[in-house]
């Protein structure tokens, strides 16, 4: 498997050097919480009024940003954070898209019981892995986590409901999380959506994106009162991700794809931002030329000549041609294209554009105060969580160095 850029030693010092006067066994009795703000760029916590957020940086551990994988979808992105793979070692290449072997459609919608199937899911992610090895995981709503993957699903899971109230998700895991409660997870997960849904619908620079990441302040301030309530400060390591940033789109910057290829001899596995084509049998170079030809606002790829950091080479789902979007185009058809339908804001493009970058942010008892480390890819978080749980890792192509 290829091995990501690390850009991680620097936490792992600190992390080391926190747990050096722990002895193993102490080490392992930590717990430790994952939450994800969908959508949430690096750049929101500079311009609005976030004191939870503030004070978990002071506390812990904050990078300069993360850097999703590609591409920046949220299926893709969280199910690579939990199990430390590129796309192509885990096969979830979107957030919807046909499997002709499985004669289905993986698709976040309907039909809605497609993510349970887990003949869908490659790797290990980490609560099978934590279960594996004789803990507890409890999931809210990952990307993942309601499929039974190599026959082991966490002890406690929930069905995605995005009905279900945010405060509430937070009292239902301080409940899984209690060390005197029924389930005692080891591990846990949490999602919110607001955040990324605001930044579609009005795009990343708007009031209302301010006032959904405000919200999400008030819920990380309700989220640290429970866990001192519970007395789980000294226990629990919480570490708040996000899966990709947002960008703006403009109904003037669109590409359209039936001026320059016939789309009745392709089939698109996905549109935009990046275009998954596969074309008719025998079609491949003309295709490919006459995209190549008119390379503008874009760059196309055979996909075996997309570069290794991409990681998406190497999956029989992955289609022969990949056409990525300069930020902020869209790729669409002359007959579909519709100005009112367009999204204010979207993610999906390159995963080393700016405007893709995210958040990491960490803090508990294996972590000092007021630490600022490098940015690092989110295919080293699999490593992380595991090293904190005192676990053996399962193969995966993001990496740990540890210097004690």
């Amino acid at each position: 498997m290829k091995k990501s850029i690390l850009f991680i030693t620097v936490l792992i010092l600190i992390i080391s050097a926190c747990d050096s006067d722990r002895s193993p066994e102490e080490s392992t009795h930590q717990k430790v919480l994952l939450v994800s703000f969908d959508g949430f760029m690096n750049d929101y916590l500079d311009r609005n009024p976030t004191p939870n957020f503030d004070r978990m940086i002071a506390s812990g551990v904050k990078a300069e940003h993360m850097i999703p994988v590609f591409p920046t979808k949220t299926f893709p992105n969280h199910y690579s954070q939990v199990t430390g793979l590129y796309v192509e070692n885990h096969g979830i290449i979107s957030n919807s898209f046909p499997d002709d072997s499985l004669n289905a459609r993986f698709s976040y919608g309907p039909p809605e019981d497609s993510p349970n199937d887990e003949r869908w899911w490659g790797g290990e992610p980490i609560w099978t892995t934590v279960e594996k090895q004789g803990k507890t995981a409890a999931t809210m709503f990952w990307p993942g986590s309601e499929a039974s993957i190599n026959g082991i699903r966490p002890t406690k899971w929930k069905a995605y409901d995005g009905a279900v109230e945010n405060y509430s998700r937070i009292d239902s895991m301080m409940n899984w999380l209690d060390p005197a409660g029924d389930v005692n997870a080891d591990f846990a997960t949490l999602y919110f959506s607001d955040v990324d849904s605001q930044g579609h619908s009005y795009g990343p620079n708007s009031p209302e994106v301010d006032g959904a990441v405000m919200q999400a302040d008030s819920l990380l301030g309700y989220l640290w009162e429970q866990i001192e309530d519970n007395g789980l400060r000294e226990k629990l390591n919480v570490i708040i991700v996000s899966d990709h940033g947002m960008a703006e789109l403009s109904e003037e910057k669109v590409i359209f794809l039936d001026d320059m290829i016939d789309l009745d001899n392709v089939e698109m596995i996905d549109w935009s931002p990046v275009a998954m084509i596969e074309p008719d049998e025998g079609m491949e170079d003309e295709i490919y030329q006459a995209l190549k030809q008119n390379e503008e606002n874009y760059r196309v790829f055979l996909k075996e000549d997309l570069p290794d950091e991409y990681g998406f080479t190497d999956h029989y789902r992955i289609p022969e041609i990949i056409m990525i979007a300069d930020v902020p185009y869209t790729i669409s058809s002359r007959d579909y294209f519709d100005p009112g339908r367009l999204p204010a804001g979207m993610h999906g493009y390159d995963h080393q554009a700016p405007e893709m970058a995210t958040i990491f942010m960490a803090s508990g008892p294996a972590f000092p105060s007021g630490e600022t480390v490098p940015a690092f890819s989110a295919l080293n978080l699999y490593e992380l969580m595991a090293h904190l749980l005192g676990l053996e890792p399962a193969k995966n192509d993001g990496e740990l160095i540890d210097f004690r």
